[in-house]
């Protein structure tokens, strides 16, 4: 096997690993033309999509090449244009010089005409046809058949994709609202124990107050304060679990966000005389994932591995990470000789409004966690016995 067909075959395994993904599909569909245009040679390679059935307009969805302000406002009308004329007669179209075809309508603001050759192909999911994609190069180029057989491949590739993408969504959605409908009541509940405890510390400043006793206010305001971060972060965890993917993965290095998190643990760490010991593998490759996003899900694991741990117990967490080459995966592993988790909690232990910490927890924080690193893609699981303490395995594709 060649090398150049080696490559070939491993950007389409990249693209068929998207299928079932439970990424946001304009996230996948960046990394789908970046990797198109690698294969292909090319420097421009896009996907226009319909927005819907009754949409007959085709949408710019996602440019590698192109300019980028353009992507959400280029359109074409059904048969016009060659990406119009292409899903209009569902047929690959293949030029050596498009601008010179009667067909060729350039994108406004896009520079197409400095492109000579041009591949496009309609996107088909069984009869339908939901959009197209186009690749283009700036010399007068005819392309080969094994080129042409590639790209007819990958938009097969693609096509999948965008179903799988848009069936799994429409689960997510109905998902939601019945997990809403469940937990109301639950969010209800956990709301007004705050209140109870926020009134409490509320009648603590006032009788300080009217006594002029400063110890008895500030002890009311405490038992205050301490309720409204548990507000503010139960807004914010119900905000992560329900609002709408929206993912801006970049390439970057776990390693980098491991340390930055740990970095700002030590302190805590310390207090609770708790031992940290990271052990980073530095043959990591590089990954797409949001940092931002990424470092929300760590963050809550590596403070629930140190809440594990009970205060009359000298505390260790090991942080390791590795790359799993046969799977493909960067894994990253969180160990803590915590007290473990029961046998009767463990498969609970994902589940929204479930804690083991008592008052001390909401029982999102996890929630949130398993579906942000499912959005990227990935997958979560643990390891625990009672007084044993407990192993959380993140793996992430590479």
């Amino acid at each position: 096997m060649t090398q150049n067909h080696k490559n070939n075959l491993e950007i389409l395994l990249t693209i068929s690993n998207y299928v079932g993904s439970v990424m946001e599909l304009d996230d996948i569909l960046k990394i789908i033309v970046e990797q198109t245009s690698i294969a292909m040679g090319v420097p421009v390679c896009s996907v226009y999509l319909f927005a819907s059935e009754s949409d007959r307009e085709l949408a710019l969805r996602s440019s590698h090449g192109l300019n980028p302000d353009i992507v959400g406002k280029a359109r074409f009308k059904k048969g016009e244009g060659l990406p119009g004329w292409a899903v209009e007669h569902g047929e690959i179209l293949a030029l050596s010089d498009a601008p010179k075809d009667p067909r060729f309508k350039p994108l406004m603001d896009s520079n197409e005409e400095q492109f000579h050759a041009y591949l496009c192909a309609p996107l088909r999911i069984q009869e339908e046809i939901v959009g197209c994609m186009t690749t283009r190069k700036k010399e007068i180029y005819k392309f080969t058949e094994d080129e042409i057989t590639l790209f007819e491949t990958i938009c097969k590739q693609v096509a999948i994709v965008i179903e799988k993408s848009r069936l799994y969504f429409q689960k997510v959605n109905a998902e939601k609202m019945a997990i809403v409908s469940i937990s109301l009541s639950e969010i209800a509940h956990y709301i007004k124990n705050i209140l109870q405890s926020m009134r409490g510390g509320s009648w603590f400043v006032e009788r300080g107050l009217q006594e002029e006793d400063l110890e008895k206010a500030k002890n009311g305001w405490k038992l205050l304060d301490k309720s409204t971060k548990k507000i503010s972060n139960l807004v914010e965890n119900m905000l992560n679990y329900s609002r709408s993917t929206n993912l801006r993965p970049e390439r970057g290095n776990i390693n980098a966000l491991v340390l930055d998190i740990l970095q700002s643990l030590l302190d805590t760490a310390k207090e609770r005389n708790i031992e940290i010991q990271p052990e980073l593998s530095q043959k990591i490759p590089d990954i797409y994932f949001d940092w931002d996003r990424l470092h929300d899900s760590f963050l809550n694991l590596f403070t629930n591995a140190l809440d594990a741990i009970p205060e009359d117990r000298k505390g260790l967490v090991i942080v390791k990470s590795r790359y799993d080459k046969e799977k493909k995966r960067v894994v990253v592993e969180i160990i803590d000789n915590g007290q473990g988790v029961p046998e009767e909690n463990k498969e609970k232990i994902f589940h929204m409004f479930f804690s083991t910490k008592g008052r001390l927890g909401t029982g999102i924080g996890l929630s949130v966690t398993k579906k942000i690193i499912e959005e990227h893609s990935g997958r979560i699981w643990f390891e625990s016995g009672e007084n044993e303490g407990t192993r959380f395995v993140v793996e992430l594709p590479a």
